[in-house]
């Protein structure tokens, strides 16, 4: 007989800590959290990529929120234009820092330049967003370590 575990996460420690020391990216969950990406998207539009921005768009968070974000660049900042995924999608809550997230996306779009031998004397730095939710997995414990819900 397979015993299943419920794994006590404390979901508030994990918002306070999202994007604060180190970007926490989606795929870095284990399997542990339910993720629920069902909502609908939204966007912010910041001129240059700028860390007043990035800190305006995290203090209109709503509290008690986490949102996964995926950073884009345009040009002309309209949606119907090509755009650049700069990063993979990673989650944030109000107490994320900006500096973190400003430095992360600025070696993204350095990176990204030499990459692809650009170079962008204005841009929009385009956060699509929605909130999600996260829930508790029930699982099989034998072959999972327990890191609250994020790898090591």
């Amino acid at each position: 007989m397979t015993q299943f575990k419920k794994i006590m996460i404390d979901l508030k420690t994990i918002k306070k800590h999202l994007t604060t020391n180190n970007i926490s990216f989606l795929v870095d969950f284990y399997k542990t959290i339910n993720i629920d990406k069902s909502g609908k998207y939204y966007y912010f539009k910041i001129f240059m990529g700028c860390s007043d921005g990035i800190t305006n768009f995290l203090n209109n968070l709503k509290d008690d929120e986490i949102y996964l974000v995926n950073p884009l660049i345009s040009i002309k900042c309209r949606y119907n234009d090509p755009y650049l995924t700069l990063s993979r999608q990673f989650l944030i809550s109000n107490e994320s820092k900006p500096a973190l997230i400003q430095r992360y996306l600025a070696n993204k779009l350095n990176q990204a330049e030499e990459d692809f031998e650009f170079d962008l004397d204005n841009f929009y730095l385009i956060f699509k967003y929605k909130s999600v939710k996260l829930d508790y997995r029930i699982f099989e414990d034998k072959k999972e370590k327990y890191t609250g819900g994020i790898r090591e």
